[in-house]
């Protein structure tokens, strides 16, 4: 009995966590309806633009927002985890392309309601909806720039770590078949590889012995704890 409602409880709480994780995916999404809508009114009421257009700058303002918030997050945790990169990813371009962007709709939304569509609010938002531009041109420029130099970095990445692989290749025994287990492999290792595996990552430990990286690790301390003792 006891058994069954453990199940029913798992259940439920499998139903909760799963629901939760939907709505929680969806209402991001949702959350720019209401400046998405306020803005399609504006557009087909008195800015008197065509449906098709107005459903038009009514996605924009709901995508472009998302677009800005989303790349900037993308850029700052890149630069946080890439610190030692000289090159950081256009992190404050991106939160002026926001700013102004948000400005803009806020400014439009309100300058109608506020003035009662007076026909110098309708020709400034008119101006400001033309400005929206600039903050999508801003976000496309940096984030083709970075895609480019994101490139050109795992490109870079890639003939360093071919560099290195070489290097710590050199002198090493041609077709050179070793057990996974130190102790068998340490009898076919001689003293000047072993200094070797010591100094290497376990990448490139994995990739040269043909071993996992958990076995490459254990390797290196092996090595390491090896030399120490030798003095």
């Amino acid at each position: 009995m006891n058994n069954f409602f453990d199940n029913i409880n798992d259940g439920v709480r499998n139903v909760e966590t799963s629901f939760v994780n939907f709505i929680s995916a969806i209402a991001p999404w949702l959350a720019p309806l209401a400046p998405a809508y306020m803005t399609y009114s504006h557009a087909i009421e008195t800015l008197k633009f065509p449906l098709l257009v107005a459903l038009s700058v009514a996605v924009v303002v709901e995508i472009l927002g998302f677009s800005a918030i989303s790349t900037f997050v993308s850029f700052w945790f890149f630069n946080q985890k890439n610190k030692a990169v000289a090159k950081k990813a256009p992190v404050m371009w991106v939160a002026f392309a926001f700013l102004f962007y948000l400005s803009l709709i806020v400014t439009s939304n309100v300058l109608l309601d506020a003035f009662d569509n007076a026909e110098w609010a309708v020709n400034s938002v008119r101006a400001l909806f033309a400005l929206q531009t600039i903050p999508a041109a801003v976000i496309v420029i940096a984030r083709a720039g970075h895609r480019t130099f994101l490139s050109e970095f795992e490109k870079e990445k890639g003939k360093k770590k071919e560099k290195s692989e070489r290097k710590v290749s050199e002198n090493l025994p041609e077709n050179l078949q070793v057990s996974s287990d130190w102790r068998q492999a340490r009898k076919q290792l001689k003293r000047e590889e072993v200094e070797k595996i010591a100094r290497m990552s376990s990448g490139d430990i994995a990739y040269l012995y043909g071993v996992s990286e958990r076995t490459a690790v254990n390797w290196r301390g092996y090595a390491q704890k090896e030399l120490q003792n030798m003095g």
